[in-house]
């Protein structure tokens, strides 16, 4: 994938912090999400978080996206990494109970840590399994000039086959919630897609990437039920008829809303 330093060179500048926070923060906006019905009192709680295992038959997983976590560049050649104690900081920061990781997170791009952090966000916080991916997201020169490295926490002890193209290098991260209420019933292909593209042109994204591109269309290939975490292929068309390949997959963002996980297949060579 050639250096990580001239791939990833705006990471320099990066400030610790989750973009979960500031769309958390904007919950009871409907900037932040198209659906303010409010239900349980965690929402974005996997639906049989106080019994089974991650994971389970209709269970959904629980996802947690770090946008900017603080590197070090300068302890060496090679890849850089994200000690543990921080990585598992991650989880627990926001939300407090008490997290590990079985060791540091090397930055590139698909590689994998196992965790465990917390179960629920609220009363007793219990324990349950975490992977950490390093994942693409936007980069401060957008979309086409390329990326910088951020965190995927899932549930469970390993991101699913079915969603491992989102680990890609190739693949830019981003996502929004939609409400409590968002995917209580299986979207269809056509509600999938209006939900994909309101995650493109929403400023309130969790990497926005609405200057990227004047977003017109969407179209996916298959519907989305948010109990399986899955990537659905959909395309993303611009005004001027620019066509952008996706990877669409459920986002229970964890502490916050249901909503979409939206991988961007970024321009060869970008």
């Amino acid at each position: 994938m050639g250096t990580l330093a001239a791939r990833t060179s705006t990471t320099r500048r990066l400030r610790r912090g989750l973009a979960l926070a500031a769309c958390t923060a904007l919950l009871g906006l409907t900037a932040c999400g198209a659906d303010e019905e409010t239900g349980s009192e965690d929402p974005a709680a996997p639906a049989s978080a106080e019994e089974g295992d991650p994971g389970a038959a209709g269970e959904r997983t629980g996802i947690l996206l770090a946008t900017d976590p603080e590197i070090d560049e300068t302890s060496g050649d090679g890849a850089p990494s994200l000690p543990a104690d921080e990585l598992a900081a991650l989880l627990t920061e926001n939300y407090g109970g008490e997290s590990a990781c079985t060791g540091d997170l090397v930055l590139e791009i698909g590689s994998e840590v196992s965790c465990t952090g917390p179960e629920r966000v609220e009363g007793d916080l219990g324990s349950q399994d975490w992977v950490a991916s390093a994942v693409a997201v936007p980069g401060e020169d957008g979309l086409a000039e390329g990326y910088r490295v951020g965190v995927l926490f899932t549930t469970g002890t390993g991101l699913p086959e079915a969603a491992s193209v989102l680990a890609q290098e190739d693949v830019t991260l981003t996502g929004l919630g939609f409400g409590s209420m968002f995917g209580a019933e299986p979207l269809d292909a056509e509600e999938l897609a209006d939900s994909t593209l309101q995650v493109l042109t929403s400023e309130n994204a969790y990497a926005p990437v609405d200057q990227d591109a004047d977003w017109s269309e969407v179209t996916c290939e298959d519907g989305l039920d948010l109990t399986d975490f899955r990537a659905v292929d959909c395309t993303a068309t611009t005004s001027e008829g620019d066509a952008w390949a996706l990877h669409v997959a459920p986002g229970t963002f964890f502490g916050a809303d249901q909503g979409l996980l939206v991988g961007i297949v970024r321009p060869s060579g970008a």
